[in-house]
């Protein structure tokens, strides 16, 4: 028996005000910042042979906590 499954999509607008506005966008440039070098560092864990994806987590979170700790503005 062949099953199909039908997907959709709901859109929403948020109504902000301007300092809502500013906080999202500051928020989505933080999570870039963090993405990206997270990516960074799991590049570089497979490259040095460290292919453990729960190893390359561990030292992705303790990396990122350590900049966020040493960051005023994070």
């Amino acid at each position: 028996m062949l099953r199909v499954s039908s997907m959709f999509a709901v859109k929403r607008a948020l109504k902000l005000n301007n300092q809502e506005a500013t906080l999202m966008a500051k928020h989505a440039g933080f999570r870039r910042v963090v993405f990206n070098m997270g990516l960074s560092l799991r590049v570089q864990m497979y490259g040095a042979g460290e292919f453990s994806d729960s190893k390359v987590i561990n030292e992705i979170k303790k990396v990122l906590t350590n900049y966020v700790k040493k960051q005023p503005e994070c």
